[in-house]
């Protein structure tokens, strides 16, 4: 008999213990290592709650291959990444779930181990006709890799609905006020790495009557 209650007693701590490494697992952050691809252009997109545009990376990872912009996402350790237009770059992170993470900021953060391959992606210069709408008000631009506010045009392709800032457009003059539509030429240099836009001509220009 008293084997059998020192059996139970043993069977009933295991229990217990078991179960409070459980509540630790379910209380804390989970992580994996995975391999994540940043790709060779950036996106662009509006600050969380404010009205001044970034320049954010482009990524995906093995555990979830979907292509998704670094904007309201924590990160650690990238500053030592040399992250250059033009090249994608194959890192090994750490993803980290987080349990309790920070208000308006996603759940996902990740931490930067090390830079496993870097490859230039875009290896020849080329040029292509652009079809652009310009908003009639100049937006707040943070460019990746920079610090101060700079004052750029925003702009749409036609026929699409992703808007980005866009600082300069050779021989185009901007008049606060009206709504554009031009026609561009986009110069990408492959060596270095550099996106150019020049004018060719104005199809339109309308005084704005409401929102853009």
């Amino acid at each position: 008999m008293k084997t059998f209650c020192t059996g139970v007693l043993i069977i009933l701590i295991s229990c217990v213990l078991i179960s409070c490494l459980q509540d630790d697992d379910n209380n804390g952050d989970k992580e994996k290592t995975v391999e994540m691809t940043i790709y060779p252009e950036t996106a662009y997109g509006e600050y969380f709650m404010s009205d001044i545009w970034g320049e954010f990376l482009t990524f995906s990872d093995s555990n979830e291959n979907t292509v998704q912009t670094m904007s309201g996402i924590i990160t650690e350790g990238f500053a030592d990444l040399d992250f250059k237009k033009g090249y994608q770059y194959a890192l090994r992170v750490k993803k980290i779930w987080m349990k309790n993470p920070p208000q308006d900021v996603s759940s996902v953060k990740y931490s930067y181990l090390e830079t496993l391959q870097e490859k230039k992606m875009i290896t020849e210069d080329r040029e292509l006709l652009m079809e652009l709408i310009i908003a009639p008000q100049k937006v707040k631009f943070i460019p990746r890799g920079e610090k101060d506010l700079q004052s750029a045009l925003l702009v749409k392709e036609t026929g699409e609905t992703r808007k980005w800032p866009l600082i300069h457009i050779e021989g185009f003059d901007f008049e606060e006020g009206y709504t554009y539509t031009v026609r561009v030429r986009k110069s990408i240099s492959a060596s270095p790495y550099r996106v150019h836009y020049i004018l060719k001509d104005i199809i339109s220009k309308k005084q704005a009557t409401g929102k853009s």
